[in-house]
């Protein structure tokens, strides 16, 4: 038989039809080796590869409509797929066609549409134009799919066909017809399935309706068998100390928002480091509100504990509580048996069945103990606010107080991170440690451990179980022994070892807790990385605010400061009026930070370098205020014990001051540096204390070596008044010829703390200069050139010139008095001075006189606790020392005692000043006694510091050996009026 060229055609695009199917399984194949190759394996054929891809499938709702394919699949020979199965596999499975791109997704709709182009060709002809157009779309698409286009050209070329190929491509086709058919007569059954559905659907709204009064029944039964109850976690294996303040604080809060609240569910946070007492307390505030509510009348109230450690504990905790509450069995199984993905989708059921019981109670309580990420867990607990839940409250325990809401509506928080009040703690150590120990030794205990009770708890445990078992002289000193020597963590085990409710030793807890909030925030890991560097005294704030700002972005100081103090292992310590001071860590998560810290070189180096920035800034912006505030004079001593810990750090570090220029001026410049060292050694002076004075002025000037100008006259300066308290004058006196003659090359006029220098000739001369400079240049009333008068008196005194000394003390005060009126600390600083140079001169009504007008400004300026203050009392003392009203001067020196003792410390150059003035006023008031006490305290303050008080407001000048002759001159008298 002849085939017209139309047919032909037919027969052709039939063939390439079954290059369409062997195209299709290579793309199907490359697909699932894609997606699936490492969980589930290659696509080999195999009946395990098409079972999997039936098991992802038979889950969907749109099984039921691809069972006759899913059927093929299932055995796993792609060769017995045909084109439908094929384009379903990969255009409408779950397994790929939701994976596949756009690009090929388009390119497989292109070929399923030639495909089905040609199935619904009524006469098996087709028109040269038509065959070139669907050849022409198979060929794109095979080459946008990466397919062999070999055997499509050639069939495209081709212009006859043998008879049985012929044959057979007609009955491919009458196949192709036949399948169609099959479509749609399958389509034809699913909507028939449909229409059966709908028809299911009526019959189900009818059943349900029935069994919500079958429900109905069974809730109005269930409530005639629901109770109170108390679900509380374990007990430890020791005593437990009721801790009645913090727990009536919390529940007479609480009582106070379930009244405000309206019905409505309010909620509690309790916050604190690891082992403060949070579950402790949480139980105990359960156990008490409990008794309250259920004691007051019969209506029904429980209290629940549930784990909200992680989502999986709280999801078992939901269970049991779904079935205290009496929520059906059939329920609870089903939901556990039920194949849902997640912990979420468990737990979301469970709520919608405890919701619809705990409204049978007058009131609840849940406690949601254990909260590592109350972001996460919060939403799984019932609402704040919400009244779908019933009259009840949720209290929630966690470490993570960065998440608590501040003043919303509904809430309290109550941070625990303080630890134990004192008699608490005593009773914990003594009930359970159950050993006979004195109180101040009980009170060391405590502050080692900081009050922390599972600390205290752990520790006392370990000495019962050491007292009973081997050792029974065993005492809270040998405890302490053993914590000094590093090994306070392996007497926290036995506890842990012994008690469910403490899995973890509390070193343990922390080392997490640090681990989990340093990953979850940037600001703290880097706060805690400040902590590793530094001493553990309290850390002023904005040290750390500054030190973080540089090391993150998108974070305002604000906002670095909030976060930072919401840290439960960060202790805030607040100034008098409420703000924010210092921070403080436990000592325990100090020694941890020390001794787990990671940070690598590359990261120790910039860290340190911005911590030297950050107390740099704080030393230059407060030092000028240091004798003007006690609260100045604690911080900066704090200051310079965080930048020994700095400098140890670089010292250990780097093997010399090259190195240290080398290494650091990446980050930071060596002047900055050199200003560190050189101001914190002016700090150790002004604070006495010469060895890390000398210290860090040692260091600022072996860096300064590398630098000029000021800053390393700076540097030469500072260290000359160290050498001068250690009382190498010689070789003071060096030193300051150095800097004297850098400040003339690099500023060309007066430098004010050449003031300090020994050489008070040569200064004098250059002072002097300086002044006539100035008055040229500014005039004669100019605040510089009151200064310039100012430092020459200062320097005419220590020459003893004191007429010249007070005539420019006089046109000092004549200038500033023009300018500033009055009440202004510089004219203070003229009257005292002129105060002194008058008791110098010996004229002491004018010195009196002078010395009072300084002290009522000074008293208005600084109030009363102000060193300057102490000064003038101390002055005044002096005055009237010499013009014999002992009486007056010993009170005068009282005052600034009691000033001084208050804002600096008892081993202060400044207070042994005041005890030798006191010493010299009580001999001559016959009170030998007291004469020979306050000799001995001054001698024993100024042999320990070396140093020799010069000072333009001291008029006594003091050391050691003039102090054993005050004192044994004491003696003496004592002795001859004994003997009379």
């Amino acid at each position: 038989m002849e085939y017209t060229k139309d047919q032909l055609n037919y027969f052709r695009i039939c063939y390439i039809i079954n290059c369409i199917a062997e195209g299709l399984r290579q793309v199907f194949i490359r697909e699932w080796d894609s997606n699936y190759k490492v969980s589930l394996g290659e696509w080999e054929d195999t009946a395990q590869n098409g079972q999997d891809f039936y098991n992802n499938e038979s889950k969907k709702p749109s099984y039921r409509r691809n069972r006759v394919h899913l059927r093929i699949i299932k055995k796993g020979k792609t060769e017995e797929w045909d084109c439908s199965c094929l384009f379903f596999a990969i255009l409408f499975s779950y397994s790929i066609g939701s994976t596949i791109s756009t690009t090929t997704r388009k390119d497989i709709e292109d070929l399923r549409q030639v495909r089905n182009d040609i199935a619904h060709i009524s006469e098996a002809t087709l028109t040269d134009t038509q065959f070139q157009n669907h050849v022409g779309i198979v060929l794109n698409a095979f080459k946008s799919l990466s397919l062999p286009i070999s055997d499509i050209e050639t069939v495209k070329n081709q212009k006859t066909f043998p008879t049985a190929e012929v044959n057979g491509l007609k009955a491919q086709a009458a196949n192709l017809e036949t399948k169609l058919q099959t479509a749609k007569s399958d389509f034809q059954d699913v909507k028939d399935a449909i229409k059966a559905k709908e028809d299911e659907n009526l019959t189900l709204t009818s059943e349900l309706k029935e069994a919500k009064e079958q429900m109905k029944c069974l809730t109005e039964e269930i409530n005639l068998k629901v109770e109170s109850f108390c679900l509380l976690t374990s007990n430890p294996p020791h005593k437990i100390i009721l801790r009645r303040t913090e727990v009536s604080k919390i529940i007479g809060k609480m009582k106070a928002l379930e009244e405000r609240s309206n019905g409505a569910v309010s909620t509690i946070y309790l916050s604190g480091m690891p082992g403060c007492g949070k579950s402790q307390i949480a139980r105990q505030t359960g156990e008490q509100f409990f008794t309250m509510k259920s004691g007051k009348s019969k209506s029904l109230t429980f209290v629940a504990t549930l784990n909200a450690e992680s989502l999986e504990t709280l999801r078992d905790s939901y269970f049991s509580l779904a079935k205290k509450l009496g929520v059906s069995e059939y329920a609870i199984s089903k939901l556990a048996i039920a194949e849902l993905e997640s912990a979420d989708e468990i737990i979301r059921h469970l709520q919608r069945l405890i919701r619809q019981n705990t409204n049978l109670f007058y009131s609840w309580l849940m406690i949601a103990d254990n909260v590592g990420d109350l972001v996460l867990v919060r939403s799984f607990l019932p609402q704040t606010g919400c009244k779908d839940w019933g009259r009840g409250q949720v209290l929630i325990t966690t470490q993570d107080a960065s998440a608590i809401p501040t003043s919303a509506p509904h809430t309290y928080h109550e941070s625990l991170s303080a630890g134990m009040r004192l008699d608490d703690a005593l009773q914990l150590l003594k009930e359970v440690s159950q050993i006979v120990f004195s109180h101040e030794l009980a009170e060391e205990v405590l502050e080692v451990l900081e009050f922390q009770p599972l600390a205290l708890a752990a520790a006392a445990f370990y000495v019962n179980t050491v007292v009973n078992h081997g050792s029974p002289n065993y005492t809270w000193k040998n405890y302490l022994e053993v914590c000094s020597r590093g090994e306070r963590e392996s007497t926290e085990k036995r506890l842990a070892m012994e008690s469910e409710a403490y899995s973890k030793t509390m070193t343990t807890s922390i080392k997490m807790a640090l681990k989990t909030f340093s990953d979850r925030e940037d600001v703290l890991r880097q706060t805690f990385l400040l902590f590793s560097l530094i001493a553990s005294d309290p850390l002023p704030i904005e040290v750390a605010v500054d030190f973080v700002r540089v090391r993150t972005s998108g974070n305002t100081d604000e906002l670095i400061r909030a976060k930072i103090i919401k840290s439960t292992l960060i202790t805030c310590l607040y100034n008098e009026d409420r703000s924010s001071g210092y921070l403080k860590v436990p000592t325990t998560v100090y020694k941890i930070l020390k001794e787990t810290s990671t940070s690598s070189f590359s990261e120790i180096v910039p860290s340190v370098c911005h911590a030297i920035s950050a107390f740099h800034s704080l030393i230059e912006s407060e030092r000028g205020n240091l004798f003007q505030s006690p609260q100045v004079c604690v911080k900066l001593r704090r200051v310079t014990a965080h930048s020994k810990c700095l400098h140890n750090i670089l010292t250990a570090t780097f093997p010399d001051k090259f190195t240290w220029k080398k290494r650091l001026t990446s980050f930071i410049t060596l002047n900055t540096i050199i200003l560190w060292l050189s101001g914190t050694a002016a700090v150790c002076c002004d604070l006495s204390n010469p060895s890390d004075a000398n210290l860090f002025s040692t260091s600022a000037c072996e860096l300064a070596v590398y630098s000029d100008g000021s800053v390393r006259a700076n540097a030469l300066t500072v260290h000359g008044r160290v050498l001068m308290m250690s009382c190498n004058h010689k070789i003071s006196n060096q030193v300051f010829e150095k800097a004297i003659e850098i400040y003339k090359i690099s500023d060309g006029v007066e430098h004010p703390k050449l003031s300090h220098c020994a050489r008070h000739i040569e200064v004098l001369e250059y002072f002097e200069k300086a002044l006539a400079i100035r008055k040229k240049t500014l005039g004669e009333e100019h605040t510089d050139v009151a200064e310039s008068h100012n430092n020459l008196g200062v320097v005419y005194s220590h020459l003893a010139e004191y007429n010249e000394a007070k005539e420019h003390y006089e046109k000092a005060l004549f200038i500033w008095k023009k300018i500033y009126g009055e009440e202004h600390a510089d004219v203070a600083a003229s009257y005292n001075n002129l105060g002194v140079v008058y008791g110098n001169l010996g004229k002491y009504s004018e010195a009196k006189e002078y010395l009072e007008k300084a002290l009522i400004i000074r008293k208005k300026i600084n109030k009363e606790e102000d060193a300057h203050v102490a000064s003038s009392y101390n002055n005044l003392g002096t005055v009237f020392s010499h013009r014999g009203k002992y009486s007056k001067a010993k009170e005068l020196y009282e005052k600034a005692l009691f000033i001084l003792k208050k804002i600096y410390y008892v081993g202060h150059k400044l207070v042994a000043t005041i005890y030798h003035n006191l010493g010299i006023v009580c001999s001559q008031l016959g009170e030998y006694f007291k004469a020979k006490n306050y000799f001995k305290k001054a001698r024993v303050i100024m042999k320990k510091s070396s140093d020799e008080v010069h000072s333009a407001e001291a008029t006594s000048s003091i050391n050691p050996g003039n102090i054993d002759n005050r004192l044994r001159s004491v003696m003496n008298t004592k002795y001859s009026k004994r003997k009379h």
